[in-house]
């Protein structure tokens, strides 16, 4: 009798034991799934407060007017475009407003001979002469000029902007070439990182124009620490393994960076991978806990995935704006209404549209008719002109002032008008490109989207900053001396 009672007990209290490990569980689990919840509907008010801010931006129209912006410097355009990341296409940028004071001068001549013979290539590029070598400048310009006259101007006071461009569809298929293209693109990223720190300390008033999101760090400082903290929990209370802590400790690490480099992307992507693997290899079984809280990981994903790196600051916030307005209204050609304006005026537009990525389309879709009527009687003589799309070096012109202009005019038709100042600054200008169809024997018709390429002809051998040094095929036709001098082209 006295056996059968203790052995009841002891049953008794194992079963105790169990219920209260088991509720223990459940509350346990309920207390994570409390604030699961909570922490889900946080995320996605930060979602929709993200989407309002977008619908705000596209709304806002700013101040500004367009011509305001147009005449702003426009290396100061470049950098809120790029969000304060400056790249070698925006050198172009402090060239317009150096010819815009005098200091340059800007003609089109013939691109080299490799590059005419090149289907996706143009044939023509632009020319800069430095008319004023003691002109009172500012400090990154100054470096600007000093870096491209000191590479490529060889002794002369002009240099080509093909002098930067890369191989030719022949020489990408040869190793030596390529290796001196690799050499000499490391070279110009170089002088590109000199020249980006100088704008930083001569315009230091800009550092503050960009900076991180409110929502970005609340992201990254706070809500992943507690979905960290939530993981633990959740994988302690089922039994981590050596290969759960593993991925805490990893996840731990891949957190700090994304603190340490807030801005990229990667870090916080493999920081919410990590927590997704420590819980796949904690798990027991499928729960709804489990369900929820992985549900609430991807969704923290998915918002770092829309949540924008950097952003202009409200002291620019305007202009900016104004810039996306003006940018916007002419993706779709200059109105009809501005083209009565001055040549100088119509080729500032055409610099701010290059500026701001849309230089040929703008000159595409723009109605040159209206120029038929203008009062300036060279733009009715260039209107009037055939369009040419085989030679497109434009004829000899009194618009020393506006090539642009005169190169627009002359190649109206062409899918890529302003190719010859694009030409340098895109990999994929002088790596790959489909012909426009319906352009038969244009070699300047190239596409002009980075996204849409004849993939038979991509290459892989570039870096996207579109860097690179002139190549070695000495004595092209047409040039004053002897492979990428710089010096001829006329």
């Amino acid at each position: 009798m006295n056996y059968v009672l203790s052995t009841s007990i002891a049953s008794t209290n194992h079963q105790v034991q169990a219920f209260a490990q088991e509720q223990a569980l459940v509350l346990q689990d309920s207390w994570i799934l409390s604030f699961s919840e909570p922490l889900m509907w946080v995320l996605v008010a930060m979602f929709i407060v993200q989407c309002l801010i977008w619908i705000r931006n596209y709304l806002s129209q700013g101040t500004y007017s367009d011509e305001e912006v147009e005449q702003a410097d426009p290396l100061f355009l470049a950098y809120l475009r790029s969000k304060g990341r400056l790249k070698l296409r925006d050198t172009q940028a402090s060239l317009f407003q150096l010819t815009r004071s005098r200091v340059l001068s800007l003609r089109i001549v013939q691109a080299k001979k490799r590059y005419r013979d090149d289907k996706y290539g143009p044939n023509t590029t632009l020319e800069y002469r430095n008319e004023q070598p003691a002109a009172a400048v500012n400090e990154d310009e100054r470096l600007l000029l000093q870096w491209m006259l000191k590479e490529y101007s060889f002794g002369q006071q002009r240099f080509r902007l093909d002098t930067l461009a890369g191989p030719s569809s022949k020489q990408s298929t040869q190793s030596e070439e390529m290796q001196h293209y690799r050499r000499k693109e490391k070279v110009i990223e170089q002088g590109l990182k000199a020249w980006k720190n100088s704008v930083l300390e001569t315009r230091q008033d800009w550092k503050r124009l960009i900076r991180t999101p409110l929502l970005l760090r609340l992201l990254v400082m706070l809500v992943f620490p507690v979905l960290f903290i939530l993981t633990c929990e959740l994988c302690f209370s089922n039994g981590v393994g050596i290969q759960g802590s593993i991925a805490l400790a990893v996840t731990v690490v891949l957190w700090l960076v994304a603190v340490k480099r807030i801005r990229v992307r990667w870090a916080y992507q493999l920081a919410s991978v990590g927590l997704l693997v420590t819980i796949t290899l904690s798990a027991t079984g499928e729960s709804a806990e489990n369900s929820m809280f992985i549900g609430v990981i991807i969704l923290s994903l998915l918002l770092r995935l829309i949540l924008p790196a950097r952003v202009v600051d409200s002291s620019a916030r305007d202009w900016a704006v104004s810039m996306r307005r003006w940018r916007r209204r002419y993706k779709k050609g200059i109105p009809v209404d501005r083209l009565h304006e001055s040549a100088e005026n119509i080729e500032r537009i055409l610099q701010t549209a290059l500026v701001l990525g849309i230089g040929s389309r703008c000159a595409r879709k723009t109605d040159w008719s209206p120029l038929q009527n203008h009062v300036d009687p060279e733009l009715r003589r260039l209107v009037q002109l055939k369009a040419e799309q085989v030679d497109s070096v434009p004829v000899s012109s009194t618009l020393t002032h506006a090539p642009l202009l005169a190169l627009a005019l002359h190649l109206r038709g062409v899918f890529r008008p302003m190719l010859a100042a694009e030409y340098p600054y895109e990999r994929l200008n002088y790596v790959t490109g489909t012909l426009e169809t319906g352009s038969p024997g244009s070699s300047t018709g190239y596409s002009g989207s980075s996204t849409g390429y004849d993939s038979g002809h991509s290459h892989h051998h570039h870096d996207s900053s579109g860097g690179h040094h002139h190549g070695s095929d000495h004595g092209d036709s047409g040039d004053s001396g002897g492979g990428d001098s710089g010096g001829g082209g006329d």
